[in-house]
């Protein structure tokens, strides 16, 4: 897979997706105020590391709710949106 959308994430005692595994294969992305919003975050998504990431960028939401990245490519320009 290239990308994956995912609600209600396990997060560990320090708010954060077990990235000692996911790390490998994923670049784990966090809402744009995951570490400074007091609510905890609903939503996560994970982009494959072979897609660069110069096709890639995040949207900030204020939200930890709500997230978005924005793909480009030869295809354009697409915006993956995970709304809990």
């Amino acid at each position: 897979y290239d990308m994956a959308c995912i609600q209600e994430p396990y997060f560990n005692p320090v708010n954060l997706a077990n990235a000692s595994t996911l790390g490998r294969f994923w670049d784990v992305i966090y809402p744009s105020n995951h570490h400074s919003h007091a609510a905890r975050s609903q939503t996560l998504i994970l982009v494959n590391k072979r897609i660069s990431k110069n096709n890639w960028h995040i949207i900030p939401i204020n939200s930890p709710n709500v997230m978005a990245i924005e793909l480009t490519g030869q295809f354009g320009k697409v915006r993956i949106y995970n709304i809990y």
